[in-house]
């Protein structure tokens, strides 16, 4: 079982019996290999409530997480609170994808055939940032020498959980066709470890080529956390116009690939051990 949870505590698209809002807490690992599900009366919405639904979780799965995951900005208080009450990490990332694709799943065949159901939401868990943090600049020290753009087929991840990576995360990407094309971002960097470790502590979610409006700037950036933004290069026409074209085709790739796509830190491509590699996924 992994150790890295995600959570979701929040009302439901359901009335009970005295027309309130449904409470529901639903915490699950990364490989769904476990899945706690508990609704909490309205008037206990609260960190002590959730803080002692995690420790009996914690008692119950023999498990001590890492952290746990969680993206509910209007909740943020309460669950950092009660994770802290809990003895546990608690973080806000959009890296909650198997909480989004559960979510998903009850929207469509667990609410709708419950009393007092009120609508299906589309969008049960945003992970789209209205306003995100302006991108900053990947720390000087930490700035790769090079990046390569390369791309596997879906199939040739089924060893992935064998590699050697010092640092990394995989996602499930058994929807895709086993001919699917996945695209990556490998680079290159003497203090590859450094970087891989400072990438693991700011918890990569999607890499994205940014284009002014003028068309001459290209920004490769990594969304992280719950709303951060890091610059990993910056391209200007017509200097780096092959770099540039390399971008596009990555966000197209991307988007043939329902948004997933990696990234990796190497010290020499040449190597087999990866400092990092992570799956990502931008939510399409």
């Amino acid at each position: 079982m992994s150790k890295i949870w995600e959570l979701d505590f929040y009302s439901r698209p359901l009335l009970d019996a005295n027309n309130k809002k449904v409470w529901e807490l639903l915490i699950c690992d990364r490989d769904r290999e476990f899945e706690w599900v508990r609704e909490c009366p309205s008037s206990e919405v609260n960190s002590e409530w959730l803080a002692k639904q995690l420790t009996d979780c914690v008692a119950t799965t023999g498990q001590n997480p890492i952290k746990i995951r969680f993206f509910r900005p209007s909740m943020t208080n309460i669950i950092i609170r009660a994770c802290s009450l809990a003895g546990i990490k608690g973080q806000a990332s959009r890296r909650v994808f198997t909480m989004s694709a559960w979510l998903a799943e009850r929207m469509q065949s667990i609410y709708p055939n419950r009393d007092g159901f009120q609508a299906v939401d589309p969008n049960p868990l945003p992970l789209k940032v209205l306003a995100a943090q302006d991108p900053k600049p990947v720390p000087d020290a930490l700035m790769g020498e090079r990046w390569i753009s390369v791309s596997l087929k879906a199939e040739d991840f089924a060893d992935a959980s064998e590699w050697s990576m010092d640092f990394g995360e995989l996602l499930d990407i058994s929807s895709l066709e086993p001919e699917a094309i996945i695209s990556g971002i490998i680079i290159i960097s003497a203090r590859a470890t450094a970087l891989a470790a400072w990438m693991s502590g700011v918890d990569p979610v999607f890499l994205k080529f940014e284009r002014n409006l003028m068309g001459d700037r290209t920004q490769m950036q990594l969304e992280a956390s719950a709303d951060a933004r890091w610059v990993l290069a910056n391209l200007q026409a017509p200097k780096d116009k092959e770099a540039i074209a390399q971008g596009a085709a990555f966000e197209k790739a991307k988007q043939n690939a329902e948004g997933f796509h990696f990234l990796a830190v190497q010290t020499s491509p040449d190597i087999e051990n990866f400092a990092g590699f992570w799956m990502l996924k931008e939510v399409i």
